[in-house]
């Protein structure tokens, strides 16, 4: 079951936006469920943590919608949020809240199918997860939850939104058993996840975090457009 709520003041964009679902989801087979709202104080007083999906509206009435992504992020930093607009003037603040993508005005029925459909296999994919045994302890790590990962010595310091774990384990094999597209070698010491990278500088990654990860200089230009290409592909 996939939740997704669309909040959108103008009835008839998303009246639109509802049809368009109903069909790409009916054609990909899978179950769903749609709330709907036209305020962002409505929607944040509904249950935030059931929604999976969020197509939200910028420019709406008291609260508009980079406000209303705020204050979600404060309390959910699972949920996917899709920007309606008719304007890209957003996109360095929709960066902060970490949008998943930008739909402009007026909505098309394949673009937004594009980016439902590319979604709902990456939420998917949030459920991976890998198992790291150590010593008596076996770990179960989900992917999308690791920021960067470190080799100190013979330690690996697998560092996530929530802990750090410290483990006996090579770098090679858990970028082999993570496999994902946005996870890098920036060094020969550490793999990074591009979805938590705020700044790419010649010699450092700057994470969200405010923590800062070294890039050998061979590996900085392929980094540098596999960053270049998640931010595009999330401003389409």
């Amino acid at each position: 079951m996939i939740n997704i709520a669309i909040c959108e003041d103008e009835k008839e964009t998303q009246r639109l936006i509802e049809d368009y679902l109903d069909n790409i989801l009916k054609n990909i087979n899978i179950a769903y469920e749609i709330q709907k709202y036209s305020l962002g104080e409505e929607l944040l007083e509904g249950n935030l943590k059931d929604i999976d999906i969020l197509l939200l509206d910028i420019q709406m009435g008291q609260i508009n919608g980079m406000d209303t992504a705020r204050k979600i992020r404060e309390v959910d930093n699972k949920m996917e949020i899709i920007f309606i607009t008719s304007l890209i003037d957003y996109v360095q603040e929709g960066y902060e809240v970490r949008a998943y993508r930008y739909l402009l005005k007026p909505i098309e029925s394949e673009e937004l199918e594009k980016h439902i459909t590319t979604c709902i296999k990456e939420i998917e994919n949030k459920n991976d997860y890998i198992l790291i045994k150590n010593k008596s302890n076996t770990y179960k790590i989900y992917s999308s939850e690791v920021t960067y990962v470190e080799v100190q010595k013979k330690d690996m310091l697998i560092h996530t939104i929530n802990k750090t774990f410290d483990v006996k384990y090579s770098l090679e094999k858990i970028e082999k058993d993570i496999n994902q597209d946005k996870f890098v070698r920036c060094h020969k010491s550490f793999l990074v996840n591009l979805s938590y990278v705020e700044n790419i500088k010649t010699n450092t990654i700057i994470l969200e975090s405010g923590e800062e990860v070294p890039v050998s200089r061979y590996r900085y230009k392929d980094i540098k457009e596999k960053f270049l290409k998640l931010l595009g592909d999330t401003i389409c």
